[in-house]
């Protein structure tokens, strides 16, 4: 499905596409690929690994990686299709395999930009979460981008479209040099049977949950359904959903000025005490230590 941008009249062309109707595509093709999570909560599998995504949120995937979307819930999604050129005309990866000593100045700092597409471990899959300021701003620049690819009348074109994509590159390269890109959580390969489970935990965190409340939802004992899903994301239901909590108050307290307390209820503590200490307990700081702490980084 390799497809550029191209004025018809004047014959110039750019190797990216931007779609909202294609962005988990499986057809063959030879292009990079972001995929940027505005709104929902869902499961993907990248190279046979599952990994449960929540807005707002990226994917940064390269030409050879195969995904599938397994189940998702309100979702509201865009992508970008690119090739390396659009960075750098001399980037290939072939280039980049012989060696980074080989590069030049121009194109070591253009390798940056594609570090998020190609470094993959156990920690990082291509796949992390972004504050809400940073969603917002991507969001513009989406709309920026697709405005230049769809008018080509305008002076320039070519070289504002590469501006805004770059803009949201440099973007990316931040999020990605984050140490919370690390906070995802992968899940084993038989995970389908458990995928309702996981996207209902992802969309009702800031309610109460029981273990008794799930086995009548989903028609399962109880010790089949803490075994499975033990099996399935290395901790209990009640670990994960107090880690999803408190990652979702993380980015509450870092890009809101919601007070404490209004942060502890939208996730689901009713117990301010119980909130601080758990808290706590997972980031190694208090709520307001780490707010003061992620203001000094702004």
């Amino acid at each position: 499905m390799d497809q550029y941008t191209i004025n018809k009249i004047t014959n110039v062309s750019l190797p990216i596409l931007i779609t909202s109707d294609e962005a988990f595509s499986t057809l063959p093709h030879s292009m990079f690929r972001i995929i940027y999570i505005e709104e929902g909560t869902g499961i993907i599998n990248i190279n046979d690994t599952s990994t449960v995504f929540m807005a707002p949120s990226l994917f940064c995937l390269n030409e050879s990686e195969s995904i599938t979307l397994e189940k998702g819930c309100n979702l509201k999604v865009q992508a970008i299709f690119f090739k390396l050129e659009l960075i750098n005309s001399n980037l290939t990866l072939d280039y980049i395999n012989k060696g980074l000593n080989n590069l030049k100045l121009s194109e070591f700092q253009d390798y940056f930009y594609i570090q998020p597409f190609i470094h993959r471990s156990n920690k990082f899959t291509g796949y992390f979460e972004i504050g809400t300021i940073m969603s917002k701003r991507i969001s513009h620049l989406f709309k920026l981008l697709k405005t230049e690819v769809s008018n080509f009348d305008r002076p320039y074109w070519p070289c504002r479209t590469r501006s805004f994509f770059l803009e949201i590159l440099f973007l990316i390269q931040y999020s990605y040099t984050d140490p919370e890109v690390e906070s995802n959580i992968n899940l084993s390969y038989k995970s389908s049977d458990l995928n309702e489970l996981i996207l209902y935990l992802h969309t009702n965190y800031d309610k109460k949950v029981t273990i008794k409340q799930l086995t009548n939802i989903f028609h399962i004992n109880r010790t089949t359904l803490s075994n499975k899903f033990s099996a399935t994301t290395g901790m209990s239901i009640i670990d994960y959903l107090v880690k999803l909590r408190i990652k979702v108050a993380s980015m509450l307290l870092r890009d809101t000025h919601l007070s404490i307390s209004e942060v502890a209820c939208r996730v689901g503590f009713n117990n301010n005490t119980y909130f601080l200490r758990t808290y706590k307990k997972h980031v190694g700081c208090s709520p307001s230590e780490y707010r003061k702490k992620a203001d000094s980084l702004a």
